[in-house]
């Protein structure tokens, strides 16, 4: 008897008709994602360029990304048993982009494969500064429905801390959010339009200044002369249950019912701040599956990713389990 193809991959085996089914759980999980998955394609480059500009870069990289996947990875070795819940493409970067996943240990038996779609792909351009600009096209990210949110729920695969952001479809971040049958993290990141109450079931809600503001826009706020502390306060005003706005190297703004308070940055020298957001966000849900505070969980998130900026890559870069951290003062200078 031949293997099926959900016996010899990492994902699961793609029906002769073409429609695709998840495996069922194979074990509880402390973090279920519900995310993209990408092969990022990264280009060192001295500065990045312009409109029209053509400029010789350093290196070229393929490597696993996705924000879905990443903070998943992230999750992962900050210490949870972790689900991946996502589609990729029948083509050869598929295997490429589970490739972290599937060695730490990440159960990818929710992960669907599509017939005839490519895999989501990230083109990366890092320049000297380790600053960078991204262009996603989402492949069989952008395929996933409702529906399969259903199926994997319908068999018990959401679970734990249940981790979304914006590089699936809305309606699926959307039933993801209102099947989760305990804590919703969301980092809404892009930017996308989902309904109030994605919003508003988000304990926290992870956004950078620029998401913080969109996302009191979705909500019916109005941003404009506010300042951070502002929009975070504004954003629990309007119903969500807490917050945290991350500020790179100023650290974040944590706030719940108690307030709004800040947590330091660690200072380094940052290689590549690639997936920094990503790391920060799944470091953050793996330590509030294991019980700990929300400032608890932000100040290890930090820590978690100063750690991840400090080699050049993205899920590459995060720190192993039990690895050394940088750790935080006061002023947020590494220790």
């Amino acid at each position: 008897m031949h293997p099926s193809r959900s016996e010899t991959s990492p994902h699961n085996e793609v029906p002769s008709h073409g429609e695709t089914r998840a495996g069922a759980p194979s074990q509880p999980v402390d973090v279920t994602v519900v995310g993209s998955t990408n092969l990022d394609v990264t280009a060192t480059v001295p500065r990045l360029p312009g409109r029209g500009e053509t400029l010789l870069g350093t290196s070229l990289v393929s490597s696993p990304g996705g924000k879905g996947a990443n903070q998943a990875l992230a999750a992962s070795r900050a210490g949870a048993s972790v689900r991946f819940v996502g589609a990729v493409g029948d083509d050869d970067a598929a295997a490429a982009a589970l490739a972290h996943l599937r060695s730490d240990g990440v159960d990818l038996s929710a992960v669907l494969t599509r017939e005839g779609v490519p895999t989501g792909t990230a083109l990366i351009w890092v320049e000297d500064s380790a600053e960078n600009s991204i262009v996603v096209v989402p492949g069989a990210n952008g395929s996933v429905t409702a529906e399969d949110v259903d199926r994997v729920a319908d068999a018990g695969g959401l679970e734990g801390v249940v981790v979304l952001q914006g590089e699936i479809p809305a309606t699926a971040v959307a039933r993801a959010a209102e099947r989760a049958p305990g804590r919703v993290v969301v980092n809404l990141a892009p930017v996308i339009e989902v309904p109030a109450h994605v919003l508003t079931s988000a304990d926290p809600l992870i956004v950078n200044e620029h998401e913080g503001a969109e996302s009191l826009r979705l909500l019916g706020g109005e941003p404009e002369g506010l300042d951070e502390e502002g929009i975070v306060a504004a954003l629990l005003a309007a119903g969500v249950p807490s917050v945290i706005m991350t500020l790179g190297s100023r650290g974040a703004l944590v706030a719940d019912a108690a307030g709004v308070r800040s947590t330091p940055a660690a200072r380094v020298r940052a290689v590549d701040t690639t997936g920094a957001g990503d790391a920060f966000a799944g470091a953050a849900a793996a330590r509030l599956a294991r019980g700990a505070d929300l400032d608890t969980a932000a100040s290890y998130a930090a820590r978690f990713a100063a750690g991840a900026v400090l080699t050049a890559g993205t899920q590459s870069s995060y720190p192993q389990r039990d690895a050394a951290l940088p750790e935080l003062d006061g002023q947020g200078r590494a220790c």
